[in-house]
């Protein structure tokens, strides 16, 4: 009868310990959160705009970071073609939440076809502070292999500043491809991919090839904002997680893109991937504490 009852108990233990599938549940990271790429709305249109689920005001940032241990937040704008004005005021708002928030981190934008006025303001807004600058192909309509995005990159370089690209085009199959070679043929400027080309992931595993050739320098990171919930619980999942290994786990960053998808939505899809907690600490934390210099 003891036998018996011995075993009974450790059937239960050993129940309550396995998922429902026979594997021991995983063991996640849940410490601090840097989310790189929150959408900011300025103004009540914007705030609107992006989500039919969710508005992305101040309020509403700072609202979740009550709720989830995200110890800092870049907010992101965008710039318009041929209204520096514009430029300026937003990159100037988003500048000034930071100064009064010090768990934002400004994320501000210039147009490239804006030409020596783009080159003129990422000088100024580097100076009050601002590391990453917001591009996006899609939204801002240029083509990455133009010789104004280039010229650009360049001027990131000269002033020690990170472009922070969309990576997903579903116009142009080829803009992976154009944005390594932007990366590629400038070293002294650091890029980050967002949503890491989303189904198109598979194609940055160029990098690895790339890290082979000396003349090859490692400044490209990207952020697995949307691609996290979008992937991360899929069939995908293996080829995702094998694409993230081979690269580097050190060269991934934890987003949100807000206020598509919540970080809840986010952190959700990170854990279904099935990373180790060190590699999500990496992911969450780390990477981005060593690409901004901010003291962990």
């Amino acid at each position: 009868m003891k036998t018996i009852l011995m075993s009974f108990i450790s059937l239960s233990f050993t129940a309550i310990f396995l998922t429902s599938n026979g594997q021991s549940p995983a063991i996640h990271y849940n410490g601090k959160i840097i989310d790189l790429h929150v959408h900011i709305g300025l103004d009540e249109q914007e705030t609107k705009s992006m989500s039919t689920t969710q508005a992305n005001s101040l309020r509403d940032i700072l609202s979740f970071m009550k709720s989830i241990p995200i110890d800092k937040i870049g907010i992101i704008t965008m710039a318009h073609k041929g209204d520096m004005a514009d430029t300026r005021r937003r990159n100037d708002s988003i500048i000034a939440l930071s100064k009064q928030y010090p768990s934002l981190i400004p994320i501000c934008s210039v147009h490239p076809m804006d030409g020596e006025e783009a080159f003129v303001e990422m000088a100024r807004i580097q100076k009050k502070g601002v590391q990453i600058i917001k591009l996006h192909p899609n939204t801002q309509h240029f083509d990455v292999s133009a010789p104004e995005v280039a010229a650009v990159a360049r001027k990131a370089g000269e002033l020690h500043m990170i472009l922070l690209f969309d990576s997903y085009s579903l116009e142009d199959p080829g803009e992976i491809g154009k944005l390594v070679l932007l990366a590629a043929t400038h070293p002294d400027a650091r890029f980050i991919f967002a949503h890491m080309g989303l189904m198109n992931f598979s194609q940055l595993l160029v990098i690895d090839g790339l890290k082979k050739y000396p003349w090859f320098k490692s400044n490209i990171w990207m952020d697995l904002s949307a691609i996290a919930p979008v992937l991360g619980d899929s069939p995908f999942r293996e080829q995702l997680v094998w694409t993230i290994r081979k690269i580097g786990i050190t060269q991934f960053l934890f987003g949100s893109d807000f206020p598509i998808f919540s970080p809840g939505e986010a952190i959700k899809g990170l854990h279904a991937m099935g990373l180790t907690a060190a590699e999500e600490k990496q992911v969450c934390y780390t990477n981005a504490c060593t690409l901004l210099q901010i003291q962990p």
